[in-house]
């Protein structure tokens, strides 16, 4: 009935890039920030299943998949208890926003997924400040740092996963940075400001969200590329060529085949010998998924924990998702990923039989006075393919179609028509329809 009542008092909308599903009354989406034209409305129904208990389900965990792992649980039992045990600090926020309002001085209250009020009204307890430290399937019991414990009947998994820092000499000092948690967004915070120089190490979307977010407090910022273009797996050289340009216009210097051989305290040296000064050093350099208690308890790892396309592991009543899980050998990091896996994990936690099915999201980025979107196979298959090339109302167009239906695109400038341009890629389409 709560779910019922909340949904009709809210414009419910779904981003078409992300996924995520919001109220119309944010006026953009709070994870990826499109505008509410690249959104559609949605009607949620009622969720199917489920029965009141006196069940206990502890959560680890408090990202996304964690999130929605609770409230599809509480969707479905008004009864049973649901407890989420988090080690930072804060409630479950949308973390994609830390990068893109990165001096902004965003608190966690203003990136929350949802208010305290939100808990509270439903019975969600979120313990803060806890780390796990063991799990005991046969015994069901979980560990924490200063001895705490809990006891569960049904445990869900979602400890996601950290930054991955490369074992650059220097790279331990604190000056050095990982963006992953509000804390980290703090620590740049102090350590820079304007007029300071900075470097970012990796060339992905978060460390060009990081190079722009600097570069907009007046930061003199270099983006080092280890490789000989920027998005390589995501764009083609064409793209990455424009893109290259539209980061040059705004004042920031990108180098290729650059490879970090040392951090000093001030500045960075390449392998070239190259030196460059740094009162800051960001490094985004990818992911690797938090296992080490799930492996120490005997659940299956492959580098990730591994589940089934209901979300089980290995062991009886735990279940597992988000950053931290693989379903099919294959786990890509996503924020529409882990929301999606963690509300599977609490569907069938709670008694249901959903089975996760993986859905292609596009890459997309704006900053650096331009907007990029990516989605699909753009021509990194090795197959035979027939390319649409447009420009055409400050918007470039790339469209790549193996015989004769849509397999990847890529929109850069105005991006707007994006919606219409996923939809067409997805279904395997004509280039005819986006045109």
């Amino acid at each position: 009935m709560m779910a019922e009542m909340e949904q009709s008092s809210k414009q419910l909308v779904q981003c078409l890039v992300c996924g995520e599903v919001f109220d119309a009354a944010l006026g953009q989406c709070p994870v990826c920030g499109v505008g509410l034209e690249q959104c559609k409305p949605v009607q949620l129904s009622a969720p199917e299943g489920g029965c009141d208990t006196a069940e206990k389900f502890l959560i680890l965990g408090g990202g996304t998949a964690a999130f929605n792992a609770a409230k599809a649980i509480r969707e479905r039992n008004a009864t049973c208890s649901i407890v989420i045990l988090t080690s930072e600090d804060a409630l479950p926020y949308n973390r994609p926003m830390l990068t893109k309002t990165l001096l902004s001085g965003a608190s966690p209250e203003d990136i929350a997924i949802e208010p305290a009020s939100w808990y509270d009204e439903r019975d969600i307890y979120v313990v803060t400040g806890c780390t796990v430290t063991a799990i005991d399937p046969a015994e069901k019991l979980v560990a924490c740092q200063g001895g705490m414990g809990f006891v569960y009947d049904k445990l869900i998994y979602a400890l996601g996963a950290r930054c991955f820092l490369p074992p650059i000499p220097g790279g331990d000092q604190p000056h050095v940075v990982t963006i992953r948690t509000v804390e980290d967004a703090r620590r740049v915070r102090s350590l820079i400001k304007a007029g300071d120089d900075a470097v970012v190490i990796g060339g992905g979307v978060l460390g060009l969200e990081a190079a722009w977010a600097l570069r907009q407090g007046k930061v003199n910022v270099t983006i080092l590329e280890q490789g000989p273009q920027i998005m390589a797996r995501q764009i083609d050289a064409d793209a990455a060529a424009l893109l290259t340009e539209a980061i040059a216009a705004q004042g920031i210097t990108l180098l290729h085949n650059a490879k970090t051989e040392r951090i000093g305290a001030d500045q960075v040296t390449l392998a070239d010998g190259s030196v460059l000064p740094a009162k800051l050093v960001i490094v985004s350099a990818g992911i690797r998924a938090n296992t080490a208690v799930a492996e120490a308890a005997g659940l299956a790892v492959s580098r990730n924990i591994v589940v089934d396309e209901h979300m089980r592991t290995s062991a009886p009543d735990v279940y597992a998702c988000g950053d931290c899980a693989v379903y099919g050998g294959l786990s890509y990091g996503l924020w529409s990923e882990a929301s999606e896996m963690g509300r599977i994990a609490g569907v069938n936690a709670a008694g249901g039989d959903e089975a996760y099915a993986p859905v292609s999201r596009p890459l997309i980025f704006h900053g650096m006075g331009t907007a990029l979107f990516a989605l699909g196979d753009c021509g990194k298959k090795g197959l035979n393919y027939q390319v649409r090339e447009l420009r055409r109302d400050g918007r470039y167009e790339k469209y790549y179609l193996v015989e004769g239906r849509l397999t990847g695109a890529i929109l850069l400038g105005d991006i707007s028509p994006m919606g219409r341009v996923m939809a067409a890629v997805l279904e395997g389409g004509t280039v005819e329809q986006v045109l």
